[in-house]
């Protein structure tokens, strides 16, 4: 699979991946001379990061930590590339002065441990050997405050029985919104939805697949909705009530983010 992430610093490192689900320390948490996390704390505790492709949400406490990895990199111990989820000055200063690839916008969560990674700093992509990416829509219809989820049926070929909002496969060079649109007139019945907001892309892994999720809000006229055989049973809920629904992968991550971009009333 191919990732398009965001730039932060050049080069090209590729090896295998080590992922930290937790920010990291680099001062005393990672040996200076030797790249081993230290950090008791660190579920990566005993791992060595030289060489490896180190994916983590951020950096966390001095900022000494950069001149870790400008050690690091001096010594030829550094990672290979780092992959970061929300970058911050620490991990930011020490990839620049180390000349460490780095990109990020990417969660540690679609990274398995070992897999085989390259990273281009330059054009800001990664790829994964022998994983698929797929870019799919999801779409949350809106009426009076409340959103639409929808159980999937035992026709579809995966998730079966779980909640999700309305959802489709985008095709080759497809527009997302307009595939957005064709999925809600086919799997609800609706015309005409109003588009709200378009939310940053989200990221679920399954295995060999990672699914790029694109979400939009949309309100819609109707509370009317007319299911096909995607779907069995449809709810409109409270946006709290989300999270409490058996659902599809980052389903209420997806909606947060489309939220995130709802224009601030005036």
């Amino acid at each position: 699979m191919k990732i398009q992430a965001k730039k932060l610093v050049g080069g090209k490192g590729q090896g295998p991946a080590i992922v930290s689900p937790e920010p990291i320390s680099f001062l005393g948490g990672v040996g200076l001379t030797t790249g081993e996390v230290m950090d008791q704390k660190s579920s990566i505790k005993g791992r060595n990061i030289s060489g490896h492709v180190l994916s983590f949400p951020g950096g966390k406490g001095s900022t000494v930590g950069s001149y870790v990895l400008y050690g690091l990199s001096r010594r030829g111990r550094a990672p290979a590339a780092m992959i970061i989820d929300k970058p911050d000055t620490i991990v930011t200063v020490g990839a620049v002065i180390g000349g460490i690839p780095a990109v990020y916008g990417i969660p540690p969560d679609i990274l398995l441990d070992n897999e085989w990674v390259e990273v281009d700093g330059d054009k800001a992509t990664i790829r994964v050997r022998d994983v698929d990416a797929h870019d799919v829509v999801t779409c949350f219809l809106r009426n009076k405050g409340r959103i639409l989820l929808m159980r999937r049926s035992i026709k579809v070929g995966s998730y079966q029985g779980t909640w999700a909002g309305i959802s489709g496969y985008v095709e080759g060079k497809e527009v997302f919104l307009e595939r957005a649109l064709t999925e809600i007139e086919e799997e609800a019945g609706v015309e005409e939805p109003k588009l709200i907001s378009t939310g940053e892309p989200v990221y679920a892994r399954d295995k060999n697949t990672l699914f790029i999720v694109h979400p939009f809000i949309f309100d819609a006229p109707t509370r009317d909705v007319k299911l096909d055989w995607e779907h069995v049973e449809y709810r409109w809920v409270q946006p709290s009530q989300i999270p409490k629904y058996p659902s599809v992968p980052k389903l209420h991550d997806a909606f947060i983010s489309a939220m995130k971009a709802v224009p601030a009333e005036r």
